[in-house]
């Protein structure tokens, strides 16, 4: 996951900004409360909707309370005075997912000098993994299950949309229904998988240019050479995805949170995807 999936400002209600961005707030709190001061500067919205979209089918309703950011103590927030549970598993996946990637652009990186700092950064990563593994042994077990399969995925260089796209989006199924309760399960899996596929999608856009210099695994940059294909292509898989996500999460009639969700769904994901067309997410 790596933050590409945000709500749009302009067409969200105040007091629904106010409260996604509680929710943000709260995982951020979550994170220095669980892992420390330095694990708060690996939150992003990806992490925060993994959060939001698990209390929004949680069968207890999380409250909110005012608050001040610790970090800027003259601006106001809100803080989440429930939902703990899935706060610090939002919190735990972060840690773990961190340090997997880590690994990732350990073996993929050709720089030497790049290679060497996330050598550096490995044992902090690790020592993280380990405290989150004590209270969630699930989490690391599928994203583990799921780098693998995404190893293989690369090196087999498939040219599969679908194929390439599969193990982050079973990631991001799983995370999602892991230790869920809910009468609505399969279609809250179906709603992860999306999310999950399309996360995918959109970084492989956005780092085609990157990946094409590098030689890295890219499967925008098997499938097409010239660059317009490649972002019609692109850019009509995404939309796609998104289009069913849609779908997905009208069936889902989530307890609370809808018209946030709504959002990201309907603008948020439509303007970030604009953004990397244009190059402006770099």
């Amino acid at each position: 996951m790596f933050g590409y999936v945000k709500a749009y400002k302009p067409e969200l209600k105040c007091k629904d900004f106010d409260v996604y961005q509680g929710v943000y707030c709260s995982l951020c709190r979550r994170l220095g409360r669980d892992y420390g001061l330095l694990a708060r500067l690996t939150l992003n919205y990806d992490f925060a909707l993994l959060a939001l979209a698990r209390l929004s089918a949680a069968e207890e309703c999380c409250g909110f309370e005012a608050s001040r950011c610790s970090f800027n103590p003259t601006k106001k927030c809100l803080n989440c005075t429930g939902g703990a549970e899935h706060l610090a598993f939002a919190a735990a996946a972060a840690m773990i997912m961190c340090y997997y990637k880590v690994l990732d652009n350990i073996a993929d990186e050709r720089s030497w000098f790049k290679r060497l700092l996330f050598y550096l950064i490995k044992p902090y990563f690790s020592l993280k993994r380990k405290q989150a593994m004590k209270k969630f042994s699930q989490i690391d077990e599928v994203i583990a299950e799921v780098m693998r399969q995404q190893t293989q995925t690369e090196r087999s260089r498939t040219a599969s949309i679908d194929a390439a796209a599969h193990p982050s989006a079973l990631a991001m199924s799983r995370l999602l229904t892991l230790e869920m309760k809910t009468e609505k399960s399969e279609t809250l899996e179906r709603f992860g998988y999306l999310v999950g596929r399309w996360v995918y999608l959109i970084d492989a856009l956005d780092d085609c240019e990157k990946d094409r210099v590098s030689g890295s695994y890219n499967v925008f940059n098997l499938k097409f050479e010239k660059e317009e294909e490649k972002k019609e292509y692109a850019a009509g898989a995404i939309r796609l995805t998104a289009a069913e996500l849609g779908e997905c999460f009208e069936a889902l009639q989530p307890k609370r949170f809808g018209a946030i969700l709504e959002n990201i769904i309907q603008f948020g994901m439509e303007n970030t995807l604009q953004k990397v067309l244009k190059e402006e997410s770099k």
